[in-house]
C-alpha cells in the first residue's frame, strides 16, 4: 500500500477544528491549568518539605556528606583518597574541646576543617575567612552569643579547651563566623592546620589495629566524602571498606542519617499516592468530560472526513493534536499558578513542623518539580482521551450525520405503555436518561470538592483544644530548662530550675498551686537474687514481650544474656511530684488519694514498655505489692504500690526508654530519700485577673535574667493549637475549593454544551407551542436534578469517608476527638442550587439571541 504525506492535513484539520471552538477550549485549558496547578502545588510543598526535612537532619548530624571514616592515621586517609569511585572527599582532624564556663549547656566542639569540608559540616564562614594563623579562629554566632562576644570579624575570643585530657587557655582573633544550628548536636570552633599541628598531632598508630578511647581521639583525621549518588549507601560503604582494605569489623563508618531516611515505606507513600489519585480523577473527570461532549458536538464533522477518506487512525491524531495543543496553554498557566500557591502554602505547612526552627520556608522550585507536574498533567490528559478518540475513530458516516445528542439510544412506545404526563420534571428526567454517563461524570465530579470540603471540616472539627493543651502543660504555666526538650541535646539537664528563680517565683502576686516534678534516672534496677527473677519470670521470660524486645535488643547475645539472667540494661525514672501533677497523672489500675499518698508510704508504678493496654498490658507491680527501690549508696526504702499508670507527656523527660521502669513518688519523700535537688520542671497556676502580668513577668525573666530557662504557657500552647488547625484548614480547603471549581466548571461545560448541541431540537418544541417560561423551566429542573443527585452521592460518600478515612487519620492525632458530621454538605447544597439555577438560564438567554427560524435552519 502506498504511504501517503497527510501529516500536515491532520494537523492544519485538528488546528482549525480546534480554532471554531474558543469557548470549549477556553474551559478545556482551564481544567487542564487547575490539574497541573494541583500537581504542581503538591509537588512544591511536598518536595520543598522534604528537601528541608533533609537539611535539618543533615544539620543536627553535623554535614551533608554521604558518609565518612573516623579516627584515621595519614596513612589510611591516603588509602581512602586514591579510591576513583568516590565523587569528593575532603577531611577534619579532631583537636579539643572548649571548656569555657559559659560554655557548659553549649557543648563546643574544637577542630581543624579543610574548606570542602567546612562546607559538608554547615560551619563555612558566612563572614569573613577561614583561619590560617596560629591564633586565628571561626565559629558559630550561637558560641559567641553564650560567651557574650559580639559578631564582629577582628573580635578577640577568650577560650579554654582540653586536649587529650591537657588544658590550654588561648586568646584568639575571631576571623570568621557563621549561624550555628540549635538543633545540632555540638557546636564548632574552627581553628588552623599550624594549631592542630602543633597541640594534637596526627597519630601514626592506627585505631583499627589498636583500641582507643576518648583520650587518643585529638589530631586523628576524620575523612567525609560523597559518592555519585546517594542510591544504596550501606552496600557503597561496604564495597568501600573492602576496596580500601580496612578491616570490616574494626573501621569507624557512618552513613549520613539523612540520606538513609530517605528510604520511604509502603506507609509513608500511601497518602501522597492517594492525594496524587484524588488529583488525578478529578482532572479526567473534567476533561475527560469536555472532549467526551467535544467529540459529540463535532460528530457530523468527523463523520463528513470519514466519508472523503479520513481513517480511523487519523481521527485519533486529530483529537489528540487538539488536546495537546491545548496542554501548551494550560499546563504553562497552570504550573504558574502552582508555584505561586505552593510558595504561598509552604511557611503555614512548616510553621507546624517540628524541624521548622533549623529549616527556612524558600521553596524549592526546581525543574523536576515542574517536569514531574507537567508529565502528570500530560498523563491526566492522555488518559482523558482514549475513550473519545475511540468514539470518534469508530463512527459510521451515516450515523454522524443523523446524530443529535441522546440519539445513540432509540426510544420508541413500549406496547401496551401508557402515556405520561408531560410537564418540565419528566422531560428533564427524560433528557438526563438520554446520556446516563455525561450525568455520572458530572454528579461525580461535583461531589469530590463538597465530599472533600466536608472531610476537611470533620478533621478539624474534631481538633480538641482541652487534650492539645494538657499534652503541653497542665497548668498555666510550666517553666524549665531550655534544653530539656530540646530532642538535639542529649544530656539533658534534670536539675535545670535554679533556687534563684524558684525564690523570686514565691515573691509573685497570684501564683497557686505551686508544683516542682524531679527525676532522677535508672540505668540498671539494684535487685537483689529474689527479685531478679521475679522480673525475668514476669517480663523478660514472659512470651507476650518477646516480639517486643527483639525489636530493640534481637540477636542471640542479647537472648544468650537472658537464658544466663546476666543481662541488667533496664532503664527508667524516679519521679518526685507535687500535687498539681500527681492529681493529673493517666492510670490504669488503681485510685488517687493525694493524702494518703504523700505520708510517703506508697508508690506509682508504671506499665512494661509500650505494649498498650488492656490484654497486652504487663504490669511491673500489681496494686497492693511492696516495692523496694534501693539507690546506689546503698540506701533503701520500701512501699506499697498505690495504683499503675503514668505522668501527663508535659510532666516527662519527654524521651522515652525501652522499658519504662518508673516509679512516681510524693516530693518531699524524693527529696528525703534523694538529698537537696532543683526541680526539672516547675508548674504553677496564676489567678485569672493577674495571668498576663505573670506571663510578662516571667517572659523578661527567662529573657533578661536566666536565658537558659524557658517557659510554657497556656496561651502559648492555644495560639499554637489555633495554627495546626489553620493548616489543616487552608491546605485541605484550598483543595476542596479548587475541586469543587472543577466540578462547577465540568457543570457549566455539560449545560451550555447541552445546550448548544440541542439548540434545533428546542426550536422545534418552540415552533410546536412550548414557550420559553417552559424551555427555561426544563432546563432549570434539570439542573435541580444534579443538585440533588449530587447532594445525595455527597451525602452517602461524605458519610462513609466521615466514619472511616477522616475517623482514622484523626485518632492518629492525640488532639483529635471524632464526631460525626455532614453538615458542610447540606450548607452547599442551597449554593449548589443558586448554580445549577443560574447556569441554564444563562445558557438559554444566550440561545435566543438568535430566532427560533434561524435554528431551525442549522444543522445543529
Amino acid at each position: 500500500m502506498r504511504k501517503v504525506k497527510n501529516r500536515k492535513a491532520v494537523r492544519r484539520v485538528a488546528d482549525k477544528t480546534r480554532k471554531a471552538a474558543k469557548s470549549r477550549n477556553l474551559i478545556a485549558v482551564l481544567a487542564i491549568a487547575l490539574t497541573a496547578l494541583l500537581f504542581t502545588s503538591v509537588f512544591t510543598i511536598g518536595g520543598s518539605i522534604v528537601e528541608k526535612q533533609q537539611e535539618a537532619t543533615m544539620r543536627q548530624v553535623g554535614g551533608s556528606a554521604h558518609g565518612g571514616f573516623k579516627y584515621l592515621t595519614q596513612e589510611e586517609y591516603d588509602i581512602v583518597k586514591k579510591d576513583k569511585k568516590l565523587k569528593e572527599i575532603s577531611y577534619r582532624i579532631v583537636v579539643g574541646e572548649a571548656v569555657n564556663d559559659s560554655l557548659k549547656k553549649l557543648r563546643t566542639e574544637i577542630g581543624y576543617y579543610e574548606d570542602l569540608d567546612a562546607k559538608f559540616s554547615f560551619c563555612y564562614p558566612e563572614e569573613g575567612r577561614m583561619p590560617e594563623a596560629e591564633d586565628e579562629i571561626v565559629t558559630s554566632d550561637l558560641v559567641l552569643k553564650a560567651m557574650g562576644i559580639p559578631c564582629e570579624v577582628g573580635q578577640k575570643v577568650p577560650v579554654e579547651f582540653t586536649v587529650n585530657d591537657r588544658k590550654y587557655e588561648m586568646t584568639f582573633t575571631l576571623s570568621g563566623f557563621f549561624k550555628g544550628d540549635t538543633i545540632s548536636m555540638s557546636q564548632i570552633m574552627l581553628v588552623s592546620k599550624k594549631l592542630a599541628d602543633k597541640v594534637a598531632p596526627t597519630p601514626v598508630v592506627s585505631a583499627m589495629e589498636n583500641g582507643i578511647d576518648a583520650s587518643d581521639y585529638a589530631g586523628r583525621i576524620m575523612a567525609d566524602f560523597n559518592f555519585s549518588s546517594s542510591f544504596d549507601l550501606t552496600g557503597k560503604m561496604e564495597d568501600l571498606v573492602k576496596r580500601c582494605g580496612f578491616p570490616e569489623e574494626a573501621v569507624a563508618e557512618g552513613t549520613n542519617w539523612a540520606y538513609l531516611g530517605m528510604d520511604l515505606n509502603i506507609e509513608d507513600m500511601l497518602p501522597i499516592a492517594a492525594l496524587l489519585l484524588v488529583i488525578l480523577v478529578s482532572g479526567y473527570l473534567i476533561i475527560y468530560n469536555i472532549f467526551y461532549i467535544n467529540v459529540f458536538h463535532d460528530i457530523r464533522h468527523y463523520g463528513l472526513l470519514k466519508t472523503i477518506g479520513t481513517t480511523g487512525k487519523q481521527l485519533r491524531k486529530i483529537v489528540r493534536r487538539q488536546a495537546y495543543m491545548l496542554c501548551l496553554y494550560g499546563i504553562p498557566l497552570g504550573l504558574l499558578l502552582g508555584g505561586v500557591t505552593g510558595k504561598w502554602i509552604l511557611p503555614i505547612v512548616m510553621r507546624n513542623l517540628v524541624f521548622s526552627s533549623t529549616a527556612d520556608t524558600k521553596v524549592s522550585l526546581e525543574f523536576w518539580i515542574f517536569a514531574a507536574s507537567a508529565l502528570f498533567s500530560l498523563l491526566t490528559v492522555y488518559i482523558s482521551c482514549i475513550r473519545p478518540c475511540r468514539i470518534a475513530s469508530s463512527v459510521s458516516p451515516v450515523e454522524a450525520l443523523r446524530y443529535t445528542e441522546g440519539q445513540d439510544r432509540i426510544w420508541s412506545r413500549e406496547k401496551g405503555k401508557k402515556t405520561k404526563k408531560v410537564n418540565p420534571w419528566t422531560m428533564a428526567a427524560a433528557n438526563m436518561r438520554r446520556n446516563k454517563k455525561k450525568v455520572v461524570i458530572v454528579t461525580t465530579s461535583l461531589s469530590l470538592g463538597l465530599v472533600l470540603l466536608n472531610s476537611v471540616y470533620g478533621l478539624v472539627n474534631g481538633f480538641d483544644m482541652d487534650k492539645f493543651i494538657a499534652s503541653s502543660t497542665v497548668s498555666d504555666l510550666s517553666v524549665r530548662d531550655a534544653g530539656l526538650d530540646n530532642p538535639a541535646v542529649y544530656d539533658k539537664p534534670l536539675e535545670g530550675v535554679t533556687g534563684e528563680f524558684l525564690d523570686a517565683l514565691s515573691e509573685q502576686k497570684g501564683v497557686e498551686d505551686v508544683c516542682n516534678i524531679y527525676m532522677n534516672l535508672i540505668n540498671s534496677p539494684n535487685f537483689t537474687e529474689e527479685e531478679r527473677d521475679a522480673f525475668y519470670e514476669k517480663i523478660l521470660d514472659n512470651p507476650k514481650a518477646r516480639p517486643y524486645l527483639e525489636e530493640y535488643f534481637g540477636g542471640e547475645d542479647f537472648w544468650k544474656a537472658v537464658e544466663n539472667k546476666s543481662f541488667d540494661n533496664i532503664d527508667g525514672k524516679i519521679f518526685g511530684v507535687g500535687r498539681l501533677a500527681y492529681e493529673k497523672m493517666e492510670l490504669t489500675e488503681g485510685e488517687l488519694d493525694w493524702e494518703k499518698f504523700k505520708t510517703g508510704k506508697y508508690v506509682i508504678t508504671s506499665i512494661f514498655g509500650y505494649l498498650g493496654s488492656g490484654e497486652d498490658q504487663m504490669n511491673y507491680y500489681e496494686v497492693g505489692d511492696k516495692v523496694t527501690i534501693r539507690l546506689d549508696d546503698g540506701t533503701s526504702r520500701e512501699y506499697e504500690v498505690m495504683a499503675v499508670g503514668k505522668l501527663p507527656y508535659s510532666c516527662e523527660l519527654q524521651s522515652y526508654s525501652v522499658f519504662e521502669y518508673n516509679f512516681v513518688l510524693p516530693d518531699r519523700e524524693y527529696l528525703d530519700l534523694y538529698g537537696d535537688r532543683l526541680p526539672m520542671r516547675t508548674l504553677f497556676n496564676v489567678e485569672k485577673d493577674r495571668e498576663k502580668d505573670v506571663e510578662k513577668w516571667l517572659a523578661d525573666y527567662c529573657e533578661n535574667i536566666n536565658s537558659d530557662l524557658d517557659f510554657t504557657s497556656k496561651s502559648t500552647v492555644a495560639a499554637e493549637f489555633e495554627a495546626d488547625k489553620n493548616m489543616y484548614a487552608i491546605v485541605g480547603g484550598l483543595l476542596a475549593l479548587i475541586l469543587a471549581f472543577i466540578g462547577i466548571l465540568n457543570f457549566i461545560n455539560t449545560m451550555v454544551t447541552s445546550v448548544l448541541s440541542r439548540k434545533q431540537e428546542f426550536a422545534m418544541m418552540e415552533a410546536v407551542g412550548m414557550t420559553g417560561k417552559q424551555l427555561r423551566q426544563m432546563l432549570g429542573c434539570e439542573g435541580v436534578m444534579y443538585a440533588l443527585l449530587t447532594g445525595a452521592a455527597s451525602l452517602i460518600l461524605g458519610g462513609i469517608l466521615d466514619m472511616t478515612a477522616v475517623q482514622s487519620i484523626g485518632n492518629s492525632l492525640f488532639f483529635y476527638s471524632w464526631h460525626f458530621t455532614v453538615m458542610p454538605i447540606l450548607a452547599c447544597i442551597p449554593v449548589l442550587v443558586v448554580i445549577v439555577l443560574v447556569v441554564p438560564a444563562l445558557c438559554y438567554k444566550s440561545m435566543c439571541r438568535t430566532s427560533v427560524t434561524e435554528r431551525m435552519r442549522k444543522a445543529e
